[in-house]
């Protein structure tokens, strides 16, 4: 899709989008001007330099430039990089973060990616956090029970679980969903509490958690700790998947032949939401 379009911040999958700021005359293709504006209409966001270089081509890896100078590069007329600013603006704290593990690899000398490489890249682009309450519905994405999770437990959907999109590939790919779309999960357990807070302070709160974690390279250091999670069928997400039949769909909703779990707990009341 090459032609600009008001992306639909109004779908669940952009919920993370919803309280950005964006320029009113944004009516085309941003060029570096409107991207310099969209900065400073968001700039209390951000506690760290940087800008959206337009088309930038720098000498240095990808991340050691942004590292560096606070440079993203970012292609004209794409809305693979638009979705990769956004999600900077949505999720800085995450953002730096990997790309803080990014350059620590590299220093390390694992110029080619490796596993812990590839699951940064797997979260920054296809990444989903499901906060859940409930330790047996996060089970449930572990054990890729979907019918369970989906429609016995479709209920539970925004009261005690919930999914939050980071990955920028998924809010483009999202422009023209299709059956077999996934996105690669990483759930984490919270408190009753955090179900009584507005979208924008689930995600403040979970960009600031995950950023914390993110540090720790001994944590999330393969893709396997990410789970495939059939987009379509999250409740809200999909009209068709109001009609139970759907989910007969075993092609696309798969059952599990895995055992690890990437279920990560961060339920301890001070670290719930700000009123």
């Amino acid at each position: 899709m090459s032609d600009w379009q008001t992306p639909p911040l109004s779908h669940p999958l952009y919920a993370a989008l919803q309280d950005i700021a964006i320029p009113d005359d944004l009516h085309d293709w941003p060029s570096q001007e409107a991207y310099d504006a969209l900065l400073t209409l968001n700039a209390g966001r951000i506690g760290f330099p940087l800008r959206f270089a337009l088309d930038d081509e720098p000498d240095a890896y990808y991340e050691v430039h942004i590292g560096h100078t606070g440079d993203v590069p970012t292609r004209s007329r794409n809305w693979h990089d638009w979705f990769n600013a956004m999600a900077w603006l949505a999720w800085p704290r995450t953002k730096q973060a990997l790309n803080m593990r990014h350059l620590r690899a590299i220093s390390r000398g694992e110029t080619r990616r490796g596993p812990l490489r590839d699951a940064a890249t797997l979260l920054d682009e296809c990444g989903v956090l499901v906060a859940t309450s409930d330790p047996a519905l996060g089970k449930r994405i572990d054990d890729m029970q979907w019918e369970e999770l989906f429609v016995q437990e479709r209920s539970a959907w925004g009261k005690c679980i919930t999914a939050m999109t980071l990955g920028h590939a998924l809010f483009e790919t999202g422009l023209r969903p299709f059956i077999g779309w996934c996105g690669k999960a990483l759930v984490v357990e919270v408190d009753d509490t955090f179900f009584t807070h507005d979208s924008a302070a689930q995600r403040d709160w979970l960009d600031a958690w995950l950023a914390e974690r993110l540090a720790d390279d001994a944590w999330l250091a393969s893709p396997r700790a990410l789970w495939p999670l059939p987009l379509l069928g999250i409740p809200g997400w999909w009209g068709a998947n109001e009609h139970p039949d759907f989910y007969a769909n075993r092609d696309y909703f798969r059952a599990s032949r895995r055992t690890k779990s990437s279920t990560v707990t961060a339920s301890s009341p001070s670290k719930t939401p700000e009123s």
